[in-house]
């Protein structure tokens, strides 16, 4: 055993990873390093590392620790691994019982029992939920959110399976005024859609439409026909009502929004924009 105190830096060559810490051990036999309190790693110039009480087997390549662990890979996705983590640098697999992604968008993707595939970046997890930046969808007074029971993300698709969606806040109610209920929710980052089957959308927690199918452009899409968000409002002359706007594209310059207008009482407007 050898044992090392105060401004520490390892460089295992061998595996190309760089320890930095004020107490590292080095168990020959075991082939085994300890590096007791705050730890900073670089790992193949691909993830940088920073956690305490980490224990590396060289013989494995594997590092693991039941402390918070914050990992930065080359393309600036952050992994903040809450419950600790067991990190397989062979395969580049990464497992966390309790975890935080956050993507150059600046969304977080919190997971539970979390099992990230680097090398082919896949991930999988329990319990997901997604809090988009605030003015991710285009409004800063949004709260838009995604939450699932479980889901698994490629480099083509997410999918979340038992899927709760909304942008809508709830300062000063008790739910939120809209939301999407789905079996299954896909985000098709090929084709820049949200897919949703099996959804009904809720109006303050009420059931109100069942749609077996229904997809809409992901935020990255500027300019594209379908329908626009629904919005509901009411006024002391015609009630409540509810409207849900359709957008079609014509040519690169022209447009047309057509909105009806629904009321409680069983009447309808229909409006129309041209521009």
């Amino acid at each position: 055993i050898i044992t090392f105190t105060k401004n520490v830096l390892l460089d295992d060559r061998k595996n190309e990873v760089i320890i930095d810490g004020d107490f590292i051990k080095y168990e020959r036999k075991k082939n085994l390093i300890y590096s007791k309190g705050k730890t900073k790693l670089q790992i193949k110039d691909k993830y940088k590392v920073n956690s305490k009480n980490i224990f590396y087997i060289r013989d494995l390549k594997k590092l693991y620790t039941k402390e918070e662990t914050l990992i930065e890979d080359s393309e600036n996705n952050f992994y903040i691994l809450k419950d600790g983590f067991d990190f397989d640098f062979i395969n580049e697999i990464i497992r966390s019982k309790k975890s935080t992604i956050i993507d150059q968008n600046n969304n977080k993707y919190n997971f539970e029992n979390l099992i990230i595939d680097l090398k082919n970046n896949e991930i999988a997890g329990n319990e997901l939920k997604v809090e988009f930046e605030k003015s991710y969808f285009g409004n800063e007074e949004n709260e838009p959110l995604l939450k699932g029971r479980s889901s698994y993300s490629n480099n083509n698709e997410l999918k979340v399976y038992k899927a709760v969606f909304s942008t809508c806040n709830i300062k000063n109610k008790k739910c939120r005024g809209w939301e999407l209920n789905s079996d299954e929710f896909t985000h098709d980052k090929s084709k820049k859609i949200f897919e949703y089957k099996n959804s009904w959308l809720k109006i303050f927690d009420f059931r109100t439409l069942y749609m077996p199918y229904f997809n809409h452009p992901d935020p990255s899409v500027k300019r594209k026909s379908g329908f626009l968000t629904p919005s509901y409002s009411s006024s002391e002359s015609f009630g409540v009502f509810f409207n849900t706007p359709y957008f079609k594209v014509l040519s690169l310059e022209k447009d047309l929004t057509f909105t009806p207008r629904f009321y409680a009482d069983k009447s309808f407007l229909l409006q129309n924009e041209y521009r």
